[in-house]
């Protein structure tokens, strides 16, 4: 016995051994040397890299070539893999690694044109550009090249290899961030897939704002032409889902106060981008340093630029400005000639034109290559061309007109305004900023303020959220709305400027920018912030990005709780919450269970029976339109809340009734009778999930071994958050998929003036990917604290902060 137990014991110390060892040389390994002097055989001259607690490069170069090649140097160090995605998803390229089942995506990610289109603007790109771009690329292909045995855990994991960068991937990776926050495209798909269904009466109430729609244009199309198209949107959904890009709500806050308006005497700015949220996260923080200029902020791994940043003179973050920059055009086909396609029918003798095609390469991984065409008309890509299989009824086919289609050089414009020393040198490169279309909110140590629109905003007429026809060309766009029509502010009286993703005009603005805001609730409580306080210091600042009471909840409670209050008995658990309610999503708070709960069931009730269920899960993808129109219908009525499945006629009052009996019921199912248990925190967690890796785990046919490691080591949580949709500290999560957060503030940053030395920030993750690096995940309890950290932007760096130097030599 005492032999057999000495065995077992020899065999686990083994194993034991064995999985150490498998440990280190997997995780362990490929983390960096931060006290260490490399040789650079691309570099001019000496760069010093000071890597400070957080984990945030302080680069210092003596030239901008070498500063560039030593962030993309960082960049790979910390984010290769993620950035090896990137390049996948902007060439097209999953099924080549990953296998043929992803080919549907790669058809999707070439039908779009992210890498064709970067090839365009790449050949735009002045001297200068060209030579940053160029020394980024050879710093991350240097930092791949040199650790060949230290790569990330994925790489093994997919059995891959790095991709080498080059300057296109920066530039597609750009145009790929534009398409994220590009909204309007998948409500208008769905959109005119209810007009064929829905009565014309029901249509216009579901519009966020009827006021561009116009019956007598609108495209007569068939049922099959659109249903077609909305598997086009799940599978733009699995790609976000794969890249870390899911979520809806892909908008911002901002603002900045001046110095008459500030405790300090001096600007602030504030800023907390709501993008998807994922391990690692979308930002790298950094700090450079060049000719005793400095600039610091967050970029995006895969490009040099600074995107929202800090120099020595001025500041400034991003909103998205909710801009309509997408139609789609019905195409008439030769019947004749079916390769031609109906130019113009208006003209007396109908002129058609042959398609351009562009033939590419597919290679799929252990079995041969696959061609793929793509189409295009003279308004865009033949979207419907993306599923084969599916043959449209009639001689129609559809294509998709977008600005990011259009060349414009976002990254040239970023880099100028990255070190621009002046308002007007600032204002200069941010012309060239068209795509997506952004508010820069900005501030400077010289007292201005400024909300700077910049965009591609089409000019058109008729119908901009149905289908267009594309034979008729009073129908096409008609260029694009001048830089100095567009709705910017500076320096207003007021002393502040801001935007939350809503309408940033009145009825009066001659041009028709988008339906597809946000709700008011954000933008609200920002100026109820301001009227409240005569100043507002970085204190202040911290409270409104980490706020969390809804203005949309209480319009909601408004219109629902005298219909409650009319039975006492039946909902006296409900009524005594809501009307002691502040309004707030705390973690603590029943009443934000209660009033989410019955949201969703309030649009159920609402909406579904008029849709089929893939029509009315598209409908709430974007979850500001329903929350919008709910609240419209509730203060009009609405033909809407009765029930066609029932032969009794229901009334508004019945819906509410239904929806809080189900509220109670569901609540009650899942965490019992006592309704203190029904806590915001019960229901409202967040998992940080890696990018790829976790999609490919919640597929039903994934390995064990590999649902193991995504969910106990290279994921996090899942942790309650505070917030919601319609707060300040965004909490979005999908309604089809509730109540997991999936999108909230990617990053918080405060700028005040009077502290030149140092940026107060904190991110949702880290910097680093590696799970077992100090800076995975290090920062993500103080980010749901609402806590902050220094990022430090001088000298003054050397005095208060412990760091490790990173030295790259040339060789000599």
């Amino acid at each position: 016995m005492r032999k057999f137990f000495g065995i077992f014991t020899g065999l686990l110390i083994l194993l034991s051994g064995t999985i150490a060892i498998g440990i280190y040389w997997t995780f362990y390994r490929p983390l960096p040397e931060y006290n260490i002097t490399l040789e650079q055989p691309e570099l001019n001259q000496p760069v010093d890299l000071y890597w400070d607690s957080h984990g945030v490069p302080h680069i210092y170069g003596q030239n901008k070539e070498d500063l560039y090649y030593s962030l993309g140097y960082a960049h790979a160090q910390d984010r290769l893999w993620q950035m090896t995605v990137t390049q996948m998803a902007a060439e097209g390229r999953f099924a080549e690694f990953l296998g043929k089942d992803l080919l549907p995506l790669d058809i999707t990610q070439r039908t779009l044109g992210f890498w064709r289109m970067a090839q365009k603007i790449e050949t735009t790109l002045s001297d200068s550009t060209r030579s940053y771009l160029e020394a980024y690329s050879k710093g991350v292909n240097a930092y791949a090249d040199q650790h060949p045995k230290s790569l990330p855990i994925q790489f093994s994991l997919t059995d891959m290899e790095p991709i080498p960068w080059t300057p296109t991937h920066s530039v597609a990776l750009a145009r790929m961030m534009a398409w994220e926050l590009n909204l309007a495209w998948r409500s208008e798909l769905t959109y005119a897939y209810l007009f064929e269904q829905l009565p014309g009466n029901q249509f216009q109430q579901i519009l966020p704002d009827n006021r561009f729609f116009n019956f007598e244009t609108a495209a007569d199309t068939t049922d099959s032409l659109t249903t077609t198209l909305l598997p086009f949107l799940k599978n733009d959904q699995r790609v976000r889902h794969i890249i870390g890009a899911q979520g809806t709500h892909t908008g911002s806050n901002a603002w900045a106060v001046n110095t008459d308006k500030s405790t300090t005497e001096s600007p602030l700015l504030g800023g907390d981008p709501h993008l998807a949220l994922s391990i690692p996260g979308k930002w790298y923080e950094v700090h450079l340093n060049v000719n005793d200029q400095n600039l610091s902020g967050a970029t995006i791994p895969g490009a040099p630029m600074v995107v929202l940043g800090r120099n020595d003179h001025l500041a400034w973050s991003l909103t998205n400005i909710m801009l309509d920059d997408t139609d789609f055009f019905e195409e008439a086909i030769d019947p004749d000639n079916p390769d031609e396609y109906l130019l113009d029918s208006l003209a007396g003798e109908p002129l058609y034109e042959s398609f351009e095609e562009q033939q590419e390469v597919i290679p799929i991984k252990n079995e041969g290559d696959t061609v793929f065409t793509r189409r295009l008309t003279k308004h865009g890509p033949v979207i419907s061309d993306i599923y084969p299989d599916q043959q449209l009824i009639g001689d129609r086919v559809i294509t998709m007109k977008w600005t990011g289609h259009e060349v414009s050089n976002e990254v040239e414009a970023l880099l100028g305004m990255n070190w621009a020393q002046s308002f007007e040198a600032f204002q200069k490169h941010a012309r060239d900023f068209k795509v997506p279309g952004q508010h820069f909110v900005y501030a400077d140590r010289d007292g201005n303020i400024a909300r700077l629109a910049l965009a591609n905003v089409p000019v058109r007429d008729n119908n901009p959220i149905l289908f267009r026809k594309g034979w008729d060309p009073s129908q096409d766009w008609r260029g694009y709305v001048p830089y100095e029509e567009l709705p910017s502010e500076i320096n207003p009286d007021r002393g502040w400027v801001a935007n939350a993703n809503q309408k940033p005009v009145n009825d009066n603005y001659p041009h028709y920018l988008s339906i597809y805001w946000e709700d008011n609730a954000r933008y609200n409580r920002i100026t109820q912030y301001m009227a409240e306080n005569e100043q507002l210091s970085p204190e202040i600042f911290q409270q409104m990005q980490n706020d969390s009471r809804s203005l949309y909840a209480k319009k909601l409670m408004d219109q629902i709780f005298p219909v409650l209050k009319k039975h006492p008995d039946r909902f006296d658990t409900v009524i005594s919450y809501l009307e002691n309610w502040d309004f707030s999503y705390n973690q603590s708070e029943t009443a934000a269970s209660i009033m989410d709960v019955f949201m969703l069931r309030l649009s159920q009730n609402t909406f579904a029976d008029e849709m089929t269920e893939p029509v009315y899960e598209s409908f709430i993808k974007f979850t500001a339109i329903p929350e919008r129109i709910l609240i419209r219908l509730l203060q009009d009525g609405s033909s809407f809340f009765d029930n066609i499945n029932t032969d009794e006629q229901e009334t508004r009052e019945q819906i509410i009734n239904r929806s809080m009996d189900q509220t109670i019921s569901f609540l009650r199912s899942r965490f019992g009778p006592e309704p203190f248990e029904w806590r915001w925190e019960q229901l409202h967690t967040i998992t940080l999930k890696p990018e790829l890796l976790g999609e490919a785990a919640e597929q039903p046919e994934a390995p064990s071994a590999l649902k193991i490691i995504v969910e106990n080591l290279l994921s996090i949580g899942p942790l309650p958050v505070r917030g919601h949709s319609s707060t300040l500290n965004n909490g979005e999560y999908d309604w089809n998929d509730p109540y997991e957060m999936t999108l909230g503030p990617s990053i918080r940053r405060i700028i005040d003036f009077s502290e030149p030395g140092y940026t107060l920030s904190i991110l949702p993750t880290g910097q680093s990917e590696n799970p077992f690096s100090p800076y995975y995940g290090n920062q993500t309890q103080s980010w749901i604290e609402g806590q902050y950290k220094r990022l430090y932007r001088d000298s003054t760096f050397f005095n208060n902060a412990a760091y490790e130097t990173m030295r790259l030599l040339p060789i000599n």
